[in-house]
């Protein structure tokens, strides 16, 4: 192997005795497979992209998964500086290393001591940038790259990888760069539910908690000229219902950093999280609201079962998203995008999605699975019923490496992020050589939970790129579309995820339901359903509390305001998150303790034991009423003994926040015991709230007159029983 000609900067060699459990395999029986490698090479720092001044950066873990010791030994970095990938079956190849690539020149050797069982070795190695083998590289595009770690004759371990040259500082043609837009969708990946906030806003007639908390849910404000007095005196008096967890509060400051720096960074953000999060940085555009799944809306094909869960499409259309980002405190509407759910885009979901407004969606690789020789522009227009879409797909490899993800699992230098970086780079330079005067552009997209430092990474990386231009999403959208036309690749829906949606939104429409019984059926003041339907959301969350105070003796506007609540969170819960378990169980759990806790605002207080000592008696019953309006509701009891038995059903009015008594007869024929179970139903005879078990005992005592008639009369028929027997004429034979 050639000399280095400059020497080498190595960094003291760190060993340490920790066990990377992910290197060890094992067969059926537990025992590790000798025909598995027991070292392992992985790249922890790399330089991205390289040019005439950079020089040539690694920093490299050796793992140590055998049962002893390895001897010390030496890592070689090696590369081929005349080779040129052809095709990306090769790029791919090398990768998984099955690739036959000579890689003949070396650019650097470091030691590397005795690694103990289960131990690794972090060492790095600086190539600086006159060194020869760097220096006569005279191509700028990928190249591969060997690392080696060799003990005495044997290569223990090896990892291919990849090397950029830029153009920098070399005597090349110069040809055109190629279009790419970068994009991330900025929204939550967990919201979550104060509870004492559901409590205060079931029990106060006041709208202070409902303007604050409607603002954090993605309720409209009032006119800023008509409603700021009250909207200040609200801001201090209540803690917003519906927030966001606290690392995704966390996730917002750093991502809105990162975002600062790198402009050119596409990002569409949900007017929800956008308006709630610390940090409101400069966006591209806007998303759905509260990342709406349109794709499994379509998919589950039952727009009935989001209305009955309370999710309406007002609640999610372009509209209503401009809406609440202007509430956010911008005055310019960004243009709106609607990002893929955990469906495939379909013909019904790119039409229900253009119904809402959202000419202009965003794809990943499974919208035209087709490959081509070459990569081409990733815009697409479709004709739907409801009028033109513009769609923009990602490029899959690009999209695959930016998500975190190995494009195999043979790439094995893809499984840390400085690998996978520098695959990406690599791969990005291949795209432009593969045709370098063609116009093209495409997409990338990082995913909803990619942390910041990647972010920052790649984009560092690729602002340096010289054969990338980074366009917006504006003028992607702008570009020849690579296809016209009025089909779509058919879409097989994902039985798991429109199994669990189905089931969110049952759920959600029994919780629902709940709160409309109590409207219709359990407040004195019953609310018609037709006239709870009729009521704007907007305008329930923009009243302040002066208004609140003009309809106190009016449920309607509380009704509503819970109502919007639920439905604040109805919507969270179908979020297109590839993982929505949490935050939707989150939210359908919060919607149900909310109808729960509206209905057993209504209550039977605990009684004591009632003792009998006649034939009747009473058993008077305690209702509570926690509301903030009267309600009006039946009292039922019933024992489980036919001898001791009370009255079965008593109505009942309980004024807001009091407490009202209504009393059962209790009849017995003897004595004993029996339980009365009492329970609640509303005006339709259908139970709610809690029940409450009253325990009866029955001792019969002679307490009247009556009581000595039936005694006497028993002894009477005792005596004449009695003279009878004595005075019969007996039988001779007896």
């Amino acid at each position: 192997m050639a000399m280095l000609a400059a020497p080498l900067t190595v960094y003291a060699n760190d060993t340490t005795d920790t066990t990377d459990s992910s290197s060890d395999t094992t067969d059926a029986t537990g025992n590790q497979t000798e025909n598995q490698p027991k070292q392992s090479i992985a790249i922890t720092q790399s330089t991205p992209i390289v040019t005439s001044k950079s020089g040539y950066h690694v920093t490299a873990v050796i793992s140590n998964t055998d049962s002893t010791a390895t001897s010390s030994g030496t890592l070689h970095l090696t590369t081929n500086t005349l080779f040129t990938f052809v095709s990306r079956t090769d790029i791919q190849n090398w990768a998984e290393n099955n690739a036959p690539i000579p890689t003949p020149n070396e650019l650097g050797s470091v030691d590397v001591p005795s690694i103990p069982a289960g131990g690794t070795a972090t060492v790095t190695v600086e190539v600086n940038a006159n060194q020869q083998t760097l220096a006569s590289i005279g191509s700028w595009g990928p190249k591969p790259l060997m690392l080696s770690y060799i003990v005495g004759n044997r290569i223990l371990a090896d990892l291919p990888s990849f090397l950029t040259r830029s153009s920098d500082g070399l005597n090349t043609a110069t040809t055109p760069a190629m279009n790419l837009t970068v994009a991330m969708p900025y929204t939550a990946s967990g919201w979550q539910v104060d509870n004492k906030a559901i409590s205060n806003r079931i029990a106060e007639t006041t709208t202070s908690s409902t303007s604050t908390s409607s603002k954090s849910n993605g309720t409209d404000k009032a006119d800023k000229s008509d409603n700021a007095d009250a909207s200040n005196a609200a801001k201090g008096t209540d803690t917003p219902a519906i927030s966001l967890s606290g690392q995704d509060a966390d996730t917002a400051r750093s991502l809105g950093q990162t975002f600062a720096k790198h402009r050119s960074l596409q990002v569409i953000a949900d007017p929800l999280y956008w308006r709630q999060s610390a940090v409101q940085p400069s966006i591209a555009g806007i998303m759905q609201p509260a990342d709406f799944d349109i794709t499994a809306y379509t998919a589950l094909g039952d727009t009935a079962a989001y209305e009955k869960a309370g999710i309406t499409t007002e609640q999610w259309n372009a509209k209503q998203a401009a809406a609440w980002y202007a509430d956010g405190g911008d005055s310019e509407t960004p243009s709106a995008y609607a990002w893929q759910g955990n469906n495939c885009w379909t013909l019904d979901a790119l039409t229900a999605a253009r119904k809402q407004g959202y000419d202009t969606v965003i794809a990943d690789a499974s919208f035209d699975a087709d490959q081509t020789e070459a990569v081409h522009t990733g815009t697409y227009v479709v004709d739907t019923p409801a009028g033109d879409v513009t769609v923009l797909k990602e490029q899959s490899t690009l999209g695959t490496l930016a998500k975190g993800q190995p494009t195999s699992t043979d790439a094995q230098a893809e499984s840390s992020d400085a690998g996978r970086l520098a695959r990406l780079v690599a791969q990005s330079a291949f795209y432009q050589m593969e045709q370098p005067y063609t116009s093209r552009y495409l997409l990338m997209t990082f995913s909803r939970t990619t942390e910041a430092s990647w972010i920052d990474q790649v984009m560092s990386a690729f602002e340096q790129a010289s054969w990338l231009n980074l366009t917006d999403l504006k003028t992607m959208a702008k570009a020849d579309p690579y296809n016209v036309s009025g089909s779509v690749n058919p879409d097989k829906a994902d039985d798991a995820n429109t199994a669990n949606t189905r089931s969110a939104l049952r759920q959600l429409a029994d919780s629902r339901h709940d709160i409309m019984r109590m409207a219709t059926s359990i407040l004195r003041n019953e609310i018609d359903s037709d006239e709870v339907s009729s009521l704007d959301p907007q305008a329930l969350a923009r009243q302040d509390a002066n208004d609140t105070a003009s309809h106190s003796n009016d449920p309607m506007q509380w009704i509503g305001s819970l109502l919007v609540l639920h439905d604040d969170m109805a919507l969270r819960s179908m979020s297109g998150s590839p993982q929505p378990t949490a935050t939707r169980k989150a939210m359908v759990n919060a919607a149900k303790t909310l109808a729960s806790d509206l209905l057993n605002g209504v209550r039977i207080n605990p009684s004591e034991s009632v003792s009998v000592f006649s034939e009747s008696a009473k058993m008077p019953i305690t209702i509570s009423n926690d509301l903030p309006y009267a309600v009006s509701v039946q009292v039922n009891s019933l024992t489980d003994s036919m001898q001791i038995v009370t009255s079965r059903t008593a109505d009942i009015d309980i004024p807001a926040h009091s407490d009202a008594q209504v009393t059962f007869t209790i009849r017995v024929s003897t004595s004993g015991s029996s339980t009365a179970h009492v329970s609640l139903t509303d005006r339709e005879g259908n139970r709610f709230g809690n029940t409450q078990d009253t325990a009866i005992t029955s001792v019969m005592r002679i307490s009247d007159a009556s009581g000595f008639i039936i005694i006497g009369f028993a002894v009477l028929l005792g005596i004449i029983g009695l003279w009878r027997q004595f005075h019969r004429k007996k039988d001779p034979d007896e």
